[in-house]
């Protein structure tokens, strides 16, 4: 069960006495002041990055570790499911944007932990979830040019289909440490042996925040505007969705 962190977020916090501080952390996330009882979230392992009031009086749209979720009830209950505005003449998914925004967001936390591949008119830059052994992954990487001429930029994220364990992730983890990352990868897309290599790298922290996201497989787009494209697209076809976006 992993310990929800939170900090003080109200004035004369650090006087209060410990009864007191506990309860407070227990209703307040620090990013939004949004007030509501967290111990149960907590007591079913989530961590809270963030909450405020959705659209729905009385209902919270939260922001966790395993994504966006509701609760209502002070925290008392947790409702599945996505909101739609149902008021014109097309349902609009008013969690998608929130989904969005969040991994616009993540994204752009981890960009300096990206393999980058940058297109020399860049248009757009796209944040792929790859795996090496994946086959699907050596597709789109053995076409990388495709996507470079079209002005996309590909920036890659490690995504171990197996989880933490296995040959896939130990070469992820040998890739992110080695001192040139893009020929590493290179390498390990055409099963060619990779040199030693280790560090503190970032692949479970990548890992988790693709399951935060909603990745089930790879390759997993992410486009600017925050829409996730699950399996491989081609560079026509992205270029003509990007454009649309």
């Amino acid at each position: 069960m992993k310990q929800l962190l939170l900090a003080a977020s109200i004035l004369g916090l650090l006087a209060c006495s410990p009864q007191q501080e506990a309860q407070a952390n227990a209703n307040t996330t620090p990013e939004s002041g949004a007030s509501f009882n967290q111990s149960y979230l907590q007591q079913m392992g989530f961590t809270v990055e963030s909450a405020q009031e959705s659209s729905i009086p009385g209902v919270f749209e939260v922001i966790t570790d395993q994504g966006l979720i509701y609760v209502a009830d002070d925290g008392k209950k947790l409702i599945g499911g996505r909101i739609y505005d149902i008021t014109g003449g097309e349902p609009v998914n008013l969690s998608e944007n929130v989904i969005r925004k969040m991994r616009q967001d993540d994204i752009a936390a981890v960009a300096d932990e990206t393999i980058s591949y940058k297109a020399d008119n860049e248009k757009y830059v796209v944040t792929v979830f790859t795996d090496p052994t994946c086959g699907y992954c050596r597709q789109l990487h053995n076409n990388l040019e495709s996507y470079l001429e079209r002005g996309i930029t590909i920036r890659y994220l490690a995504w171990p289909r197996s989880g933490l364990q296995g040959s896939a992730y130990q070469q992820l983890k040998t890739i992110w440490c080695s001192a040139d990352q893009k020929a590493a990868l290179d390498a390990a897309k055409n099963d060619k042996r990779l040199p030693a290599a280790s560090c503190d790298d970032p692949i479970d922290e990548h890992f988790a925040l693709g399951n935060k996201f909603g990745v089930r497989g790879t390759p997993s787009m992410i486009l600017p505007s925050g829409e996730m494209i699950p399996g491989l697209v081609d560079a026509r076809r992205l270029a003509a969705q990007l454009e649309q976006d």
